[in-house]
């Protein structure tokens, strides 16, 4: 029973110091003028600090995946890496998509923030511009009038 304490103690610092971790990138990806940049970074840390994977064939002990493949890479070699790399790679790719959605989110609130069209000519941001440029061309094709 002690190994299993263990085993939820060693999961609940790593996952304290990926927060912590996390926290401190989030701040530093803050100043990225890119913000889609900022969002798939974000997204690939999470996927890469987050993912679960079985550390053993033999048993349902897991570990994060990203220290499976390290270890296994150097352990036992390449091709036995590739168990815990494709749930790592699915992984990255449904974050990926994700961050790419959230940020597209993140625009659409931001055109809705300016509510008349007055203040969206008017606008700085050139991206929300052209996003709001797009977003209306969009509707005007869906939605004839």
């Amino acid at each position: 029973m002690e190994s299993g304490s263990n085993f939820w103690m060693l999961w609940l610092i790593y996952l304290a110091a990926s927060g912590v971790f996390f926290v401190v990138f989030w701040r530093l990806t803050l100043l990225i003028k890119a913000r889609w940049l900022a969002y798939l970074l974000r997204a690939t840390l999470l996927a890469l600090a987050l993912t679960p994977w079985y550390a053993n064939q033999q048993t349902t002990v897991l570990a994060p995946a990203l220290m499976v493949v390290m270890l296994d890479m150097i352990t036992i070699g390449g091709g036995a890496a590739v168990r815990s790399l494709v749930p790592l790679v699915l992984a990255l790719v449904l974050a990926w998509v994700i961050g790419g959605v959230l940020y597209l989110l993140s625009l659409r609130t931001s055109v809705k923030k300016h509510k008349n069209r007055k203040n969206l000519k008017n606008c700085k941001n050139k991206k929300l511009r052209r996003f709001h440029k797009v977003l209306v061309k969009s509707v005007a094709r869906l939605c004839p009038e």
